[in-house]
């Protein structure tokens, strides 16, 4: 057993679900909206049973290890150790996987949370530093919240910090391995020294790294400090706040995103607990794929000064790699989330404003757009199209045009054939080849199929199992994983969904989702002897290949025990395949 089938042996796909979309029972099965993307009517379907889920709107599917992963935005081990973790699950040493490296990240993680809570604690201990966060409109239940901290100056605060961690079985050498302490020459030291701590989490609400921020008036260092990256800790792959918003964002399919720490604090604090920011680093593509998850529509509040509106074109000229839509809150001039709402700013009427990212790109792009020389105003023409021309609505992509046609005071059609050039650029090429879709499979097949993994009994009356390879790709392939794991009439299930890759375990839920009919078998035989005649070609160069390597192995039982079996299937055939070419 691996740790997947140890891990799906002890959860329930049902419990792990519910606690992410409410499922409401139709007859054997669950259904709710689905998590994965926007839809109004639930196709989202639950199989307790089978411990399956599939989207019949976004065609996902898989067991409980692929769910996690997909809402989680993880790999399937992560996926599996963040069950283990939720559930309090211990996974016995012999199936553990890459135990040194999961031991040494696990430990990682586990230094970073004491770390965090030592540093809580520090907090709750120093007025002066309540004080100012007070003054900043952070109040008592929010630094819980997101446990908030405050790691002590001076030598004291490094060695108490030692002293702490060692009654955890934490070393000094650990605490340096950690970056959370440096030596010096003569002394340990802490670039977190006399700093806030914002503890930074991943998207599992494991904690990770830490950001640190000056509060003294007088204190002349850079005022945020951030955690060096490493292999558990990279600033272009995660949010601050993400793991605490993740519910509230599904459950309004939209996200904020601001800049900093104590922005994203503000906002969680006057009612949007769904925000998030970035950690003192660019928004990336890597951030709106892990976002896009989680909702379909992103705002963005940024700074209201260059670097801000910078950050936003930016973001123009690559959000269509997401699925998501963009829209830019404009606050008033030098004046961020947090100074705007602590002034009781109305930020409900703000968003209500918001601009789709491309009108604001192309309002930004126009500014002055008049007065600019010819050349400028070229390339910026062209920066548009490039920007626009990956969008796959054509309707959308007319409506930015003739927007950007007043904007730029520019004929309409001298834009959009400009564009045309951009798109077939873009296009494949003439005669080069597209990936084609996974070839169809008939309903015969699939019925059959779904009937075998539901009774795996049907095939006793069946010789060998010639007729599973029959079947169309990808289901002859599966099948025959299906036989391997057969036993005497016993079928486990999940130890053979296990065995399959992605796209086939996606394939197989999809179709006993679809096909939940019992077969008898009689109705069973019947489907046999239908496949048998649409297969019929096949069937007989099966047979003669079998014959070939029977009379080349010099095995003249063998050679008349094949004969023989296609001697019946001919018989059942009559009068059909006896009008068949056997060639």
């Amino acid at each position: 057993m691996n740790i997947f089938s140890f891990i799906k042996s002890r959860v329930a796909i049902f419990d792990v679900v519910n606690d992410y979309t409410t499922l409401k029972k139709t007859g054997g099965y669950y259904k709710s909206r689905c998590p994965f993307h926007h839809e109004k009517t639930a196709s989202f379907t639950v199989s307790p049973q089978k411990e399956i889920f599939y989207c019949f709107g976004c065609h996902l599917g898989g067991d409980v290890i692929t769910f996690i992963s997909k809402v989680e935005n993880c790999s399937q081990i992560e996926a599996a150790q963040f069950l283990a973790e939720r559930y309090s699950i211990e996974i016995p040493e012999e199936i553990s996987q890459n135990k040194s490296n999961e031991n040494e990240k696990k430990q990682y993680f586990q230094i970073c949370q004491l770390v965090a809570q030592w540093c809580h604690q520090q907090l709750k201990k120093n007025r002066a530093v309540l004080q100012y966060l007070a003054k900043r409109g952070i109040d008592g239940p929010f630094i819980d919240y997101f446990t908030l901290g405050f790691f002590p100056g001076g030598l004291n605060g490094v060695k108490n910090l030692i002293t702490a961690m060692a009654k955890e079985n934490v070393l000094a050498d650990d605490l340096i391995d950690a970056n959370i302490i440096s030596k010096g020459k003569s002394v340990l030291f802490s670039s977190f020294e006399d700093r806030i701590i914002f503890p930074i989490k991943d998207h599992l609400g494991r904690f990770c790294a830490f950001g640190g921020r000056v509060y003294k008036p007088t204190d002349t260092r850079a005022k945020y400090y951030n955690s060096r990256e490493n292999n558990y800790f990279v600033k272009g792959s995660l949010l601050f706040g993400l793991d605490l918003a993740k519910k509230s964002t599904q459950k309004s399919d939209a996200v904020y995103l601001v800049e900093g720490y104590t922005d994203c604090i503000a906002m969680v604090q006057h009612g949007y607990p769904n925000t998030v920011a970035t950690l003192g680093t660019a928004c990336t593509i890597a951030h709106l794929k892990q976002l896009s998850r989680y909702a379909h529509t992103l705002y963005l509040l940024y700074d209201n000064d260059k670097a801000g509106h910078q950050a936003i074109l930016r973001l123009a000229q690559m959000c269509w790699q997401a699925n998501m839509e963009l829209y830019v809150v404009t606050l008033p001039s030098s004046q961020d989330p947090a100074s705007f709402l602590n002034a009781k700013g109305n930020m409900a009427e703000q968003i209500a404003q918001s601009q789709d990212i491309f009108l604001f790109y192309i309002n930004s792009l126009g500014h002055g757009f008049a007065t600019k020389p010819l050349h400028e105003k070229v390339e910026l023409t062209r920066s548009f199209l490039e920007t626009i021309a990956p969008i796959q609505d054509s309707l959308k992509q007319d409506f930015l045009v003739q927007r950007a046609s007043k904007t730029f005071d520019l004929p309409f059609e001298s834009i959009k054939n400009e564009l045309k050039k951009h798109i077939k650029k873009d296009s494949p090429a003439e005669g080069e080849q597209v990936a084609k879709p996974e070839s169809q499979l008939s309903a015969l097949e699939k019925r059959i199929f779904c009937a075998i993994v539901q009774n795996v009994r049907l095939l006793k009356n069946l010789e060998e199992f010639y007729p599973l390879s029959w079947l169309g790709t990808p289901l002859n392939t599966i099948a025959q994983g299906l036989w391997e794991h057969r036993e005497e009439n016993f079928f486990d299930f999940t130890n053979f969904f296990d065995s399959l890759n992605q796209y086939d375990q996606q394939l197989v839920s999809q179709l006993l989702l679809e096909h939940k009919e019992e077969i008898t078998q009689e109705m069973f035989n019947q489907m046999i002897q239908q496949l048998y005649k649409k297969q019929w070609k096949t069937v007989v160069q099966q047979m003669k290949k079998l014959l070939e390597c029977a009379k080349h192995e010099g095995n003249p039982e063998k050679t008349q025990a094949i004969m023989n079996r296609f001697a019946k299937l001919k018989q059942k055939m009559m009068p059909a395949a006896g009008n068949k070419s056997e060639n």
